[in-house]
Order: structure tokens, then C-alpha cells, then sequence
């Protein structure tokens, strides 16, 4: 005769079997529908993504090539507008400036801090190439310092708060999805500069690797996916194909 306890263990089983029929019968079928409702989920673009970028322009000043190097990070909404902050320097000699007064080599410095509001308008989004329309503020502080090249001694140095803006076009080639080439061409304006009401305009240029995060955590996840119903259904490969194309 069973005890007390066993009855009751006994009782549970007999209570718990439907339940565990129930729930094999409702398990997800491994279908070819099935598979692309799962693999639409994941390549459905987002409402928000978070944006990294390390920067690198190249700014044009009465014939001197002047690099400037800086980041930024921010958000991408709907894959459309990229707003970021990001934060830029130039540290530099200004061929321009070159003196020589009474045998003596003169020339000037600058030195140029700033952190910046980005903005991007992307108008055209496609398998191999996206273009857009970039409009920058960048505010912070610049500094001039006149040095005597002989003996390296510094007669002057000026400094104050400057305001500028840089618009342009851009444009991502992208021979893989998930990386390319992005450059920019565009024109930088100085709004307001205290430093000896020195203006730093011109064109620009910016060329660098894209590389997009999303689109290769998107791969693992559909290729996970993809080697799950692979196991159940051979024509799931054929839509396997058609999504990731």
C-alpha cells in the first residue's frame, strides 16, 4: 500500500499530465512561415539606435591642409536623423602667417578645442550606398600663440570662445552590409571667433571606415535562426536567402 506522500506525488503527476501534453502539442512549429515572422522581427529597423563615431577632417586654409581629430555619439532615429555630441582639436602651425622681420622668423600657432552638436539627414538609404546631409555646431575655445621660430620663445598669445557651423553632403558606399567607406564634403563657417578675430573658413573633407554593429549582431541572430530551422525544413534556405540578401 502506498503512504501518505507517495498518494499525493502520485495525485500531482495524474494532475500535471495534460498540462504537459498540452504544452508539446502548442510548441512553435518549425515552418517556413514560422521562420520568416522570426527573421522579420529581427531585420524590422529600430525607432532608436546608438551611434559611435571616431572622426577625422581635413579643413582647407589658404592652401595648408590642417587635420582635425575627434568623436562623437549619439542616437540614429528611424534611420533617418542622426543626432550626436561630439567633441573635435586641432593643435597646428599656420603656414599663412610665416614672417620674417629684421632677420627674424615669426609664425603662428593654433590650438582649437571644441565640442560640437551634430546633426544628419539621411535622404537615401539603400543595400550598397546611403547619402545624407550633415549640419554641425561646434562652440569652444581657440588659441593663437606667436612664437619667434629661431629661439622658440612665445611673444604673444591670444585665446577666446568661438562659435562655428559645417554643412556638407556625405555618402556610404557599402560593398558588405555591415561594412564600407563613409566620406564627407562640405564647408566650414566661423560664426564668432575672440582669438584676434581670427577666421578658420574653408572647405573640408572627411573619409573614414563604416562599420555598422547593428547589421553584424543581425547576422548572428538570423544565422542562428537560420541553422535552427534548418534542422526541421530544407526550404527554409531559399528565404534564408531572400532576407539576408
Amino acid at each position: 500500500m502506498l503512504n501518505k506522500v507517495s498518494r499525493y506525488f502520485l495525485i500531482v503527476i495524474i494532475l500535471c499530465l495534460p498540462f504537459f501534453y498540452f504544452s508539446q502539442i502548442s510548441q512553435k512549429k518549425y515552418t517556413r512561415r514560422a521562420f520568416i515572422k522570426d527573421s522579420l522581427e529581427i531585420v524590422k529597423p529600430p525607432l532608436i539606435r546608438p551611434q559611435l563615431r571616431i572622426d577625422n577632417r581635413t579643413f582647407f586654409f589658404k592652401g595648408q591642409a590642417l587635420n582635425v581629430y575627434g568623436f562623437d555619439g549619439g542616437v540614429l532615429l528611424k534611420e533617418k536623423l542622426r543626432l550626436t555630441l561630439g567633441y573635435y582639436s586641432l593643435n597646428s602651425e599656420l603656414n599663412s602667417y610665416k614672417r620674417t622681420i629684421d632677420a627674424i622668423d615669426f609664425e603662428r600657432n593654433i590650438k582649437l578645442q571644441y565640442g560640437s552638436i551634430n546633426t544628419e539627414f539621411i535622404y537615401k538609404n539603400t543595400r550598397y550606398f546611403s547619402l545624407g546631409m550633415p549640419l554641425d555646431f561646434g562652440f569652444g575655445k581657440n588659441t593663437l600663440q606667436y612664437t619667434n621660430v629661431n629661439d622658440g620663445s612665445v611673444y604673444d598669445t591670444k585665446s577666446g570662445f568661438i562659435f562655428s557651423t559645417e554643412f556638407g553632403l556625405s555618402a556610404i558606399f557599402k560593398p558588405i552590409r555591415c561594412l564600407g567607406i563613409k566620406g564627407i564634403v562640405g564647408y566650414r563657417k566661423t560664426l564668432l571667433d575672440k582669438a584676434d578675430e581670427f577666421y578658420l573658413d574653408g572647405p573640408f573633407t572627411s573619409i573614414g571606415l563604416y562599420v555598422d554593429l547593428k547589421e553584424i549582431l543581425k547576422d548572428i541572430r538570423l544565422y542562428k535562426i537560420k541553422k535552427r530551422y534548418r534542422k526541421k525544413s530544407n526550404s527554409v534556405e531559399t528565404a534564408v536567402d531572400l532576407i539576408t540578401d
